[in-house]
């Protein structure tokens, strides 16, 4: 299956929003070679909301100084409301001379993140007043600036990205909570944090402030100035004290949870740090006098994470989505209702993709794309944050 195919496939899926942000990333990059991508939804009255950056050093960088631009009329941030309402594309690309390199924005915003040249585009809908969403494509200073036929290719993509973006009912998020519970795929992002046993940081890897924005809900509302996060959110505070509970016998639950978020699942786990040369058990009567490490990942969502096993097993699109529904232990004529299609063409569909994946039944098929995940994990250089 091609990327187009793909990306297709995954806007149709019925992801939230942000979840089909994180999932769409890393194809966009077959189809419009670029460095990194940025992007995030836009609220009724012309605000950042929730996003997801493939350089996790874009959130502190963007809370920092963004709003600092939106007044400035040499800034792409000056014509940010105007691209909005116009559901704009390509609306920077002449931000490509010498005078550009030499501007604040590009000094300040763009040189620290190794991003030079930038394509944008608004995703929105006929007869809304201002696009949902909006997409930043972005190259280093080495590589050649975005052309016409980049541009070209990204606008036919803006359909499907439209719908996958699209602001959905609430109705829609609850029915996806409780038929996905607990399920994640492979980790997309990673970070450290050093704590005290009071909550008080020590050390974090950069870049992590993504994933500390992803843990407490917060929006990327970077348009203004936004105040310094007070404290930590609330699943890293109940982990501190489940792992402090267990040292003092107050609790037995282990210090590893997850948290369903927008972005998937978002898995924590803390360890106590010994300090070298301590006696274990001496340690162990006094863990106030040890740090905390505590490691957080994103996870991409299950059902993303199911498409993208099964195009690269050679799935084609109409096998994708019923081997989707056939993993996640859904019965043929459940997947037929579901999908809209007769039970022959499910049936028809199944069997193609057993032969295919050298499976034979539903079983075998889940076990392939289920443990798949962890041997790819064992092979992949996680990203980290930072």
């Amino acid at each position: 299956m091609g990327a187009v195919e793909h990306l297709k496939t995954l806007c149709c899926l019925g992801l939230k929003p942000e979840s089909a942000m994180v999932a769409v990333a890393p194809v966009l990059h077959e189809i419009v070679p670029h460095g990194w991508s940025r992007m995030v939804l836009v609220e009724p009255d012309a605000t950042m909301g929730g996003g997801f950056a493939e350089n996790p050093a874009v959130v502190a960088l963007f809370r920092e100084r963004l709003w600092r631009f939106m007044d400035d009329p040499s800034a792409p941030a000056s014509l940010w409301v105007p691209s909005l309402r116009a559901n704009a594309i390509g609306w920077t690309l002449h931000f490509q001379g010498r005078a550009w390199l030499e501007s604040g924005w590009y000094r300040e915003m763009e040189a620290p993140l190794d991003s030079c040249w930038i394509l944008d585009a608004m995703i929105g809908n006929a007869g809304r007043p201002l696009a949902f969403a909006h997409l930043m494509l972005t190259r280093p200073r080495s590589a050649r600036p975005f052309a016409v036929d980049d541009v070209q290719r990204l606008d036919r993509l803006r359909p499907w990205l439209a719908h996958a973006f699209r602001p959905q009912a609430s109705d829609e998020a609850r029915k996806e909570n409780q038929d996905l519970a607990g399920m994640a795929g492979a980790p997309v992002r990673s970070g450290e944090m050093t704590l005290t046993p009071d909550a008080k940081v020590v050390c974090q890897t950069p870049g992590l402030e993504q994933l500390l924005g992803i843990l407490a809900g917060e929006p990327g509302g970077f348009t203004r100035s936004v105040p310094v996060r007070d404290g930590l959110p609330v699943p890293i505070l109940k982990l501190l004290r489940r792992i402090g509970g267990a040292a003092n016998g107050t609790s037995n639950s282990p210090p590893r949870m997850q948290h369903s978020t927008a972005h998937g699942v978002v898995s924590l786990e803390a360890k106590w740090l010994v300090p070298a040369g301590a006696v274990h058990p001496d340690a162990a009567r006094d863990p106030k006098s040890c740090l905390i490490s505590v490691t957080i990942e994103l996870h991409e969502h299950a059902i993303a994470h199911a498409a993208r096993m099964l195009r690269e097993r050679g799935a084609t699109p109409a096998q994708v989505k019923v081997g989707i529904h056939l993993a996640l232990g859904k019965t043929k004529p459940a997947i037929a209702d579901e999908l809209g299609l007769q039970r022959s063409s499910v049936a028809d569909h199944s069997k193609k993709l057993y032969q295919t994946l050298d499976v034979h039944n539903s079983t075998e098929l889940a076990t392939r794309i289920w443990l798949g995940q962890r041997h790819d994990e064992a092979r992949q250089d996680l990203p980290r944050a930072g």
